[in-house]
């Protein structure tokens, strides 16, 4: 029942006393991000888009180049992560490890290998993750296997040796762009609703390190157009950052607009 009631609070973006996010406002930004970037949480609370961190990789045949994402895990260790198609044109979500700053790469470790759509690279790029204080390293992405498609989670807890049972999300039969964020035990995914149908961005949180997800909310409203969701996660504070489509002007393709919503974990 306290689920239920916590859930009604979110879906309805009212301010209640119990609800699992208290969020401020969302803010219309005054410009776009540039293309790639991050959104982060800086020292005295602000949420900012800064340029994603890169070092160079060189991808195999039948990689899908758009797809990759990379994080830092600390030091000069890095993980790389992108889809990987198969001969069907289904794809594998892979991931190397680097920990000489990109100067070289291992063999890279299959982290999910369920997925059955036969679209070859026509699919979201996957969202990479990792905490410096647990070591861990954070995988979302939206997925077709034989389970239901949807948005899932996995992550290794082994520097990438290993990657652990994936973790659904939320199911829907519509590719989804995500975006992961981890902050000591707590992580949070910022997804599209895979549904046609419902054009939301979504929010799931775990409080153990992605083995269970506590809470799934909606953050946009209902009537939204929204995409390309971004999270940032910084101890308790949370900002969640989408594109929301302005009304059509006419003859002109309407502008995207960039939102912004920053909250506190209860």
């Amino acid at each position: 029942m306290r689920f239920a009631a916590l859930l009604s609070c979110a879906i309805t973006l009212a301010a209640c006393e119990n609800a699992p996010v208290r969020w401020k406002t969302a803010n219309e930004l005054a410009s776009a991000p540039p293309a790639g970037a991050a959104l982060v949480i800086g020292r005295a609370g602000q949420a900012m888009f800064v340029p994603s961190p890169i070092v160079p990789i060189t991808l195999p045949p039948q990689a899908c180049a758009h797809s990759l994402v990379m994080t830092r895990l600390y030091g000069r260790e890095w993980y790389a992560a992108w889809w990987q198609i198969r001969a069907d044109s289904s794809a594998m979500l892979v991931v190397a490890r680097s920990l000489d700053d990109g100067r070289s790469w291992g063999d890279p470790a299959v982290a999910d290998a369920r997925d059955r759509a036969v679209v070859g690279c026509a699919r979201p790029a996957p969202s990479i993750a990792s905490d410096s204080a647990t070591g861990y390293v954070h995988l979302a992405y939206s997925l077709d296997p034989a389970e239901g498609a949807g948005v899932w989670f996995t992550h290794s807890m082994e520097h990438g040796d290993i990657w652990h049972a994936p973790v659904g999300i939320l199911y829907g039969g519509d590719f989804a762009r995500t975006s992961i964020a981890a902050s000591g035990d707590t992580v949070v995914v910022a997804y599209e609703y895979p549904l046609a149908s419902d054009a939301r961005i979504g929010l799931a949180v775990s409080f153990t390190d992605g083995h269970i997800f506590d809470f799934n909310v909606p953050v946009s409203g209902a009537d939204e157009a929204t995409s390309h969701p971004r999270v940032a996660l910084s101890g308790r504070t949370i900002a969640v950052a989408w594109q929301l489509r302005a009304p059509d002007s006419g003859d002109r393709e309407p502008a995207a607009i960039t939102m912004l919503r920053v909250g506190e974990i209860q």
